[in-house]
């Protein structure tokens, strides 16, 4: 008697989990499509795609297009600095394998704090403390100073990266690192045009001045 009942159990299970397993791969499916800005359609670039409450997400390309496996019933969230986040939820009773969608990003407006100008009582008043001022001749020839042009080349060579070209570069780098997950990099040693771009570089000395 218990050798039957035990035999029952091993078959039900043998029926049973590959049944479970078809259900598991049934609810997987191909989420692609477009990330654009609402007021301009324009594709937005490097945005975070991501599956909310796991790490697993992806990044849209140049031109505002992703692709990744889901589940039904996922929640995706966007985000993307200057745009306000935004959620989709992957349909339940979907039967196809792949899906495309279109979704649009608000733009994030930031409100400062009110700023109040008071003008100066008269015109002629401020006239007498315009021409009375004493501004030291220094101020001036500091200000002569930077506004050249070696001055600019210098500082702008100099300065470093503000928090959103910081966010674009290492999104670019993550987007990359993405795009070429599990192969290698091309390799541009045979492009034509890279060797034509440098030796147009050469003969400009481009090289030199670096």
């Amino acid at each position: 008697m218990k050798k039957a009942f035990y035999l029952f159990l091993f078959c039900s299970f043998v029926y049973f989990i590959p049944s479970a397993q078809a259900q598991a791969d049934d609810d997987l499916l191909q989420l692609s499509g477009v990330v654009v800005s609402a007021d301009s359609l324009q594709g937005l670039p490097f945005v975070s795609v991501r599956i909310k409450g796991l790490n697993k997400g992806t990044f849209t390309d140049a031109d505002g297009f992703f692709s990744f496996v889901v589940r039904k019933a996922d929640t995706v969230l966007f985000t993307f600095i200057g745009m306000k986040d935004a959620i989709y939820v992957v349909p339940k009773n979907l039967t196809a394998s792949r899906y495309s969608i279109v979704q649009p990003m608000a733009e994030d407006s930031v409100l400062l704090p009110e700023t109040v100008i008071h003008a100066w009582p008269t015109p002629e008043e401020f006239n007498y403390y315009f021409v009375k001022a004493n501004i030291p001749d220094t101020y001036g020839t500091l200000a002569r100073n930077n506004l050249k042009r070696k001055t600019l080349t210098t500082f702008g060579s100099s300065m470093i990266m503000d928090a959103r070209e910081n966010q674009r570069y290492a999104a670019s780098q993550s987007a990359s690192r993405y795009y070429y997950s599990g192969q290698l990099p091309p390799q541009r040693l045979f492009d034509p045009f890279a060797w034509s771009q440098f030796f147009n570089a050469w003969k400009r000395d481009d090289l030199k001045k670096k």
